[in-house]
């Protein structure tokens, strides 16, 4: 029996359209394909928001940010190394469109 492999620029192009699709929450729920997401997504507007010197804290700011419901997504707590204006630390995202 013959095992098919995909190709990596098939997979790539797969797994580019898949986290796409996961990444445009109202784009993707009224578009059919994921082409046509592509070519209507805007760059995200996505901005960190703290630092928060422990997991916990940037935890407890995350959750108040979801039940106040003014953002249209959050991205889920994690630790940044520091860049740019930001300097290192727990860091939750929020997306503003």
């Amino acid at each position: 029996m013959k095992v098919r492999r995909l190709h990596s620029a098939v997979l790539a192009v797969a797994l580019g359209a898949g986290i796409l699709a996961s990444a445009a929450p109202a784009v993707a729920a009224t578009q059919t394909s994921t082409a046509v997401v592509a070519a209507n997504w805007p760059a995200p507007d996505w901005y960190l928001q703290g630092p928060y010197q422990t997991m916990a804290d940037c935890d407890l700011a995350f959750n108040d940010a979801a039940l106040n419901g003014q953002y249209t997504g959050l991205a889920y707590c994690h630790w940044f190394r520091g860049g740019g204006p930001y300097p290192p630390g727990f860091y939750y995202e929020v997306y503003i469109p």
